[in-house]
């Protein structure tokens, strides 16, 4: 049978290329495509599919053309940030702010000064937005890529992305009878991005704490909703290092005899790299004030998409402090998943502001800490999922309020590694491998991909009845945008007249060809008959002498 698996960008290969292998090994082809290319972000998809004969990468996805493609792109980025009207994100400033700036058209930020509504008006304009969307008929050009492809099941990657092209292929697949799956990649992705926008026959997810935001933030029905596991850190558990921990301080340039402390860096949004690198100075000269930290060593592990400040930060002030690697990697690389688990495996605990590499530690049983800080603050505590690390929802993480508390934590954790051991071992088996701690969730995942395809073409799902009596509102409210922007928007009035202005020298530059070519070719036909004119006059005298002739002789 042939999967069609779509991601939103090739980053997200990290969370399936294991699941996407265990499915060829069982004799399926996979074909995976991309919806957008992210040349910042180094994953080579040829290379991971010339591993396995059944794997192929057919490209990137058709985007959608025609009347409805700026509508649906609209709709679904006031559908995005319309959700951070709920009272649940009213301290999710810095979400709602990114949502605003990536997705949330000029015409509608006006939205953004209604605060917070209430719980019920929320709901109503979500579900207004909602029939809108269901409003929108599928894209006869994903309709076609779908066709060829000739899958038996789709699935999707993580479709809840801002503004997320996805919701086009999962129309496609259901306008023409096929099954189709979201896969949600990270333990982020309910939370912290946009929402479903449709319901796809199956929505896969971790554990049961993913199953009720499905179900609470998405209104997708809970039978409808798989845990799978955790399927991206399968890798962790069976893993063991490829140096001794000397090998690894001589290779970083740690001192051998010193343990470490690892701080894992945050992406982009969670943390601007310069903000971080200023943050881990000061944090480092805190930890070196304290009694029992002082002889400790710390390697900092920049984020693999956040590396730009790192490149060239200055640590030579501080003695025995790492960086590595500096630059931008692959993190799907077999070789840096090695230097990742190596970093983790041979600290002694484990400190970061907001970001999976925290999960992966506490997989490995370390101590995991975090700091309060308020330049952070809004993407901390600021977002659901970080909420889910602390132990009073059930997770490991000892998150401090100020710096002179955290450096305490730090040290009673290291003279005392028992005292979170528990914590973090429950979090585990809850959150990362709710089937059983030795049960991977590879397999699993595999499995429900196999009995979605085993349960054949299902209804076709087209736009209702009643969609294209909301067509005349869609297309109004488009129109009625782009007259507003043309009147009102700075940027906008700018783009045009630059179009204008590029416009109306491209019409003088042809008019000036046009007007030469007519100069130039009414230049030759006036030589042209002048030339006749004068045959003509050269034979009248030539007739003239004849005559003349003529009459001398006779």
């Amino acid at each position: 049978m042939k999967v069609l698996f779509a991601i939103a960008s090739p980053e997200y290969l990290r969370f399936y290329d294991d699941t996407i292998r265990v499915l060829a090994d069982r004799g399926h082809q996979v074909a995976v495509v991309i919806n957008r290319q992210r040349d910042k972000k180094p994953v080579r998809l040829q290379e991971f599919a010339e591993v396995r004969s059944l794997i192929t990468v057919p490209g990137i996805v058709p985007r959608r053309l025609g009347l409805f493609a700026p509508l649906a792109r609209g709709l679904r980025g006031v559908t995005d940030f319309a959700r951070y009207l709920h009272p649940r994100f009213a301290s999710a400033r810095a979400l709602r702010a990114r949502m605003k700036r990536k997705v949330l058209p000029r015409v509608f930020r006006w939205m953004d000064r209604l605060g917070t509504l209430s719980a019920r008006g929320s709901r109503a304009l979500m579900y207004l937005l909602s029939l809108f969307e269901r409003a929108i008929p599928s894209s006869k050009e994903i309709e076609q890529f779908i066709i060829e492809q000739q899958p038996d099941v789709v699935l999707v990657s993580p479709l809840v992305e801002a503004g997320s092209d996805q919701v086009d292929l999962v129309k496609g697949a259901q306008a023409l009878g096929i099954p189709v799956a979201a896969c949600i990649a990270s333990w982020d992705n309910l939370t912290n991005k946009g929402v479903l926008r449709v319901r796809p026959d199956q929505v896969m997810v971790w554990n049961e704490t993913q199953r009720n935001e499905a179900v609470d933030f998405h209104d997708v029905h809970r039978e409808n909703v798989i845990v799978t596991g955790a399927q991206p850190f399968d890798r962790w558990f069976e893993r063991r290092p490829n140096t001794t921990r000397e090998q690894f301080c001589t290779t970083i340039g740690l001192p051998v005899e010193k343990p470490f402390v690892l701080f894992v860096c945050s992406s982009s949004f969670i943390s601007i790299s310069d903000a971080e690198v200023d943050f881990v100075r000061t944090w480092i000269k805190a930890i070196r004030s304290h009694s029992v930290l002082a002889g400790f060593s710390v390697l900092v592990r920049p984020h693999p998409y956040n590396c730009d400040a790192w490149e060239s930060a200055d640590f030579s002030m501080l003695p025995d402090v790492a960086i590595w690697p500096k630059q931008a990697f692959n993190p799907i690389e077999e070789l840096q998943r090695n230097h990742f688990f190596d970093s983790l495996y041979h600290s002694v605990a484990v400190v970061g502001i907001n970001t999976s590499a925290m999960i992966e530690a506490a997989i490995l049983g370390r101590p995991v800490l975090s700091l309060s800080a308020k330049e952070f603050s809004g993407t901390q505590e600021g977002t659901l999922h970080f909420h889910h690390l602390l132990p009073e929802n059930g997770g490991f993480l000892r998150l401090a309020s100020s710096l002179p508390d955290h450096v305490e934590q730090l040290a009673d954790v290291i003279e005392r590694p028992d005292t979170v051991r528990q914590e973090t071992e429950n979090f585990v088996r809850s959150f990362i491998r709710p089937h059983g701690l030795e049960a991977p969730c590879t397999p699993i995942l595999a499995d429900a991909i196999e009995a979605l395809m085993s349960r054949g073409r299902g209804s076709f799902r087209r736009m209702p009845w009643w969609g294209p009596l909301c067509w005349p509102l869609l297309i109004g409210a488009g129109a009625l945008a782009g007259i507003w922007l043309l009147f009102t928007d700075p940027k906008t009035v700018r783009k045009i007249r630059k179009r204008l202005s590029k416009g109306w020298h491209r019409t003088k530059k042809v008019i000036r060809r046009l007007w030469v070519l007519t100069l130039d070719r009414t230049k030759r036909k006036i030589s042209r008959v002048g030339a006749l004119v004068h045959r003509a006059v050269r034979s009248l005298y030539f007739l003239r002498s004849l005559l003349l002739l003529g009459l001398f002789v006779t």
